[in-house]
């Protein structure tokens, strides 16, 4: 029996450094291209083990916490806003490290893994905040695929950490922002900007499901200033770059790599509105950056 089991270990060594060999020569051939699968297998692994070991915040707890910290202003120190002219293909590269993957782990019932709900977010002080859209939260609230088990974000580099507490949201203005526990790791936070004048070219990296790390670009189209409840009217961006579901909460920048808004919504516009046929346009709007800056001291 010890002999057996002996063999069977080595075989499974074997097997994994073939494994890592395959990949490492793989990644090699393919350099420059992404492996998605990797990518979202990793996600999910190491959900998995900062689930049984990791302080996170429940389903429960966020509920409450939500509620509040809502309008509470968070103190953290900002990064300088950058000065340079990029083009597209720096920008893309400089903001992939503040870019996050932001996802509600979940147990569906039916089988033993973990699964994500994936949507976006970005960093934005080293020491752990993040900020995504308030109804990213709210969604990992109202549990719809199975029970929700916690809130986790991985970073460009593959790090994934769970999310221990909400520090603070603006409903109306769909913003949140909480608090990973890094382990003394400072993580790559994005420059706050100003707002974009309409014309000027925008950039945003997001994950459009089931797509990971999609960088598309676009321009302002449109400044405005909408009722976003019964009591507040708020400033609004719309931009003409492409995102869909899952891109909630990813960062919008400048030709400077500054954050100028964030991703929210898109709004589809019919020739028959009533019947939803000939759609004709979709609408890309995003909350600015001036609307972030009201949850901020520095």
């Amino acid at each position: 029996m010890k002999k057996t089991k002996l063999a069977l270990s080595l075989l499974a060594v074997g097997l994994l450094l073939g494994t890592v060999e395959v990949n490492a020569q793989t990644s090699k051939k393919w350099e420059g291209f992404s492996d998605q699968q990797e990518i979202t297998n990793n996600f999910e692994l190491k959900t998995e083990e900062l689930l049984k070991s990791s302080k996170y915040i429940t389903t429960e707890q966020a509920a409450k916490e939500l509620l509040a910290v809502e309008g509470k202003k968070v103190k953290m120190p900002l990064v300088q806003p950058r000065k340079k002219v990029l083009d597209a293909a720096e920008i893309a590269a400089l903001i992939q490290p503040s870019f996050v993957s932001f996802a509600s782990a979940y147990d569906c019932g039916n089988c033993h893994r973990t699964h994500l709900n994936t949507a976006s977010g970005y960093i934005i002080s080293e020491d752990g905040l993040i900020a995504t859209n308030h109804h990213v939260i709210e969604g990992y609230i109202d549990s719809k695929n199975g029970k929700n088990l916690a809130m986790s974000i991985q970073t460009s580099n593959g790090d994934v950490y769970l999310v221990e507490e909400i520090v603070s949201c603006f409903k109306d203005a769909d913003l949140a922002i909480v608090r990973v526990d890094t382990k003394g790791k400072k993580l790559t936070p994005l420059p706050l900007g100003n707002t974009a004048k309409v014309g000027e070219n925008v950039f945003v990296m997001s994950n459009p499901a089931p797509m990971i790390n999609y960088f598309s670009t676009g321009k302002v189209a449109r400044n405005y200033i909408e009722s976003a409840s019964k009591s507040e009217r708020l400033p609004q961006t719309d931009i003409t770059a492409d995102y869909a579901a899952g891109s909630s909460g990813a960062p919008i920048v400048d030709q400077y790599g500054n954050l100028i808004s964030t991703v929210s919504s898109t709004r589809s516009i019919y020739y028959d509105m009533r019947e939803q046929k000939n759609l004709q346009m979709v609408v890309k709007n995003t909350k600015p950056v001036v609307l972030l800056k009201e949850l901020i001291l520095n």
